[in-house]
């Protein structure tokens, strides 16, 4: 019995399953990595073209924000100081109004108008370093452009000197 059991086990039969089982067991790993190495494929490219796309709409808004002639850079450069220098007028315009309203700094509580004065100069501080960050740090300047790859700052064109 044993003898008859050995000779299966170890029979070409025995062998043609068990290489045929475990090479069933090698092509589903092989399509399992397969599957994996397509959808690596994909992300990739996937994460290209999204960069791509990037990369041409940073171009696009830098082109869009040069100035194509004379009268064009005149209006464009014009128009944050205009409109600072309205809004400083309207706060200005505020302030007096106020004044008119209460009739003056004499009229009300020394607390009230302590608290009303660090009021005033908090807003005036708020509203000019809003103007002048979104006057200075939105536009374009020749420090930063789109270069290939994930770099926005071209570099220095000579080292920097000590001083």
């Amino acid at each position: 019995m044993i003898a008859s059991l050995l000779a299966v086990i170890t029979s070409s039969t025995a062998g043609a399953v068990v290489g045929g089982f475990f090479g069933w067991l090698n092509r589903r790993e092989d399509r399992k990595v397969a599957a994996q190495d397509q959808e690596h494929d994909l992300n990739m490219i996937r994460a290209t073209a999204n960069a791509g796309q990037q990369t041409s709409e940073a171009r696009a808004f830098e082109e869009s924000q040069k100035t194509k002639g004379s009268l064009a850079g005149a209006i464009k450069s014009a128009v944050r100081p205009i409109i600072t220098g309205v809004l400083y007028w309207y706060v200005w315009q505020f302030i007096l109004i106020l004044e008119n309203v209460t009739g003056g700094l004499e009229n009300v509580d020394p607390l009230a108008a302590l608290a009303l004065y660090e009021m005033i100069m908090l807003s005036i501080v708020n509203l000019a370093s809003m103007a002048t960050s979104w006057w200075f740090a939105s536009r374009p300047s020749g420090a930063t452009t789109i270069a290939s790859g994930t770099r926005i700052f071209k570099k220095p064109a000579s080292p920097p000197t000590p001083t």
